[in-house]
């Protein structure tokens, strides 16, 4: 089977979009903390805590993500003594030197032999890191070990990893954002607007409703901040889908191998077991879903909106250049 992807591109164009989509949301904080400001005449206050609490998201994210993400999946160093986890450094290595890497990512493990699974992580190649489950190295051969690495070799090399990372950490600070503003219209309801009622009584009728367009601008903020989150939510598990099948391709570039890849979704897909150390914040890092929700092998519309990875059966029969339908009726049992 052939591609005809231009990987450097896509490297490239994630940069692109990187670049912009921060750019995008710290205009969007500033805009938001404008609004608020204006509101309760205290310029520039507001502006300056949400476009804080956005820089401090993304510094948190470039800075320490990696190591968060680790610790937060229990993995641990690589035990050169082990003659599986010695292999797997020697795949890691020889792959990395195919694809060009000045430095092969450093190598992690999580100690879980019932689940078959892997990540990448770090915001640069230089500081990267490939995490492996021991259940991946006692039930992969080398063909297949290699096209899983390969896969992860790839979001490091497309970037993937890069802008993955700051979109979870805007979308935090997104939260963040739309809570402030929520507090700050309970607090304008609990106090301001009781004042404006107040005073309205030794005024007229027709001040009756000035703290409406108050209320109504605050309501609007904590709005849009819920919806940003939504549709935020929604491109993050579209660009984490999109960037498995570009992985996926840029892995049988690497090994020349498809096969191997394939036979590892395979045997990805017949286990039933969960990474019980992932959570639902790092599922999308994962080469197939860790937390094995049912929503990620649908095709349904509302399915392909929601799942963190593509249909791992139309992954393979991709990679197999067969129907997804066989591909489904072969894992039946399983999805």
């Amino acid at each position: 089977m052939s591609f005809t992807v231009d990987f450097y591109e896509e490297g490239r164009k994630n940069v692109r979009k990187t670049i912009i989509l921060v750019m995008v949301f710290l205009a969007m904080m500033v805009v938001f903390g404008l609004i608020i400001d204006l509101i309760f005449g205290i310029l520039p206050i507001f502006t300056l805590i949400f476009l804080s609490v956005a820089l401090i998201q993304i510094l948190i994210s470039l800075s320490s993500g990696k190591e968060i993400v680790l610790k937060s999946v229990k993995a641990r160093p690589l035990k050169m003594n082990d003659p599986e986890e010695r292999q797997l450094k020697n795949i890691v290595d020889e792959l990395s030197i195919a694809a060009g890497m000045g430095k092969p990512p450093d190598v992690f493990v999580i100690d879980d032999d019932s689940v078959i699974n892997a990540f990448a992580t770090g915001r640069r190649q230089d500081d990267s890191v490939v995490c492996v489950t021991s259940g991946l190295l006692k039930n992969l051969d080398r063909e297949e070990t290699s096209g899983v690495i390969g896969h992860e070799l790839s979001h490091i090399l497309n970037k993937d990893v890069l802008l993955m990372t700051l979109i979870s950490a805007l979308l935090g600070a997104v939260v963040i954002v739309q809570l402030l503003a929520f507090r700050a219209l309970i607090t304008y309801l609990r106090f301001g607007a009781i004042g404006a009622a107040t005073r309205s009584k030794r005024s007229s009728k027709k001040n009756d409703n000035s703290a409406l367009p108050i209320i109504a601008f605050l309501a609007a903020v904590a709005g849009l901040g819920a919806l940003f989150s939504f549709t935020g939510r929604l491109s993050l598990l579209a660009v984490s889908r999109t960037r498995e099948y570009f992985a996926d391709a840029r892995a049988v570039e690497l090994t020349r191998n498809p096969a191997g890849l394939s036979r590892a979704l395979r045997k990805i897909a017949t286990s039933s077991a969960k990474l019980q150390t992932a959570n639902v914040a790092t599922a999308h890092l994962f080469i197939s879903d860790p937390l094995k929700r049912r929503i990620n092998n649908r095709t349904s519309f509302f399915a392909s909106l929601w799942s963190t990875h593509p249909p791992i059966a139309m992954r393979i029969s991709i990679l197999e250049n067969k129907t997804l339908t066989e591909i489904e009726a072969e894992l039946s049992d399983y999805i």
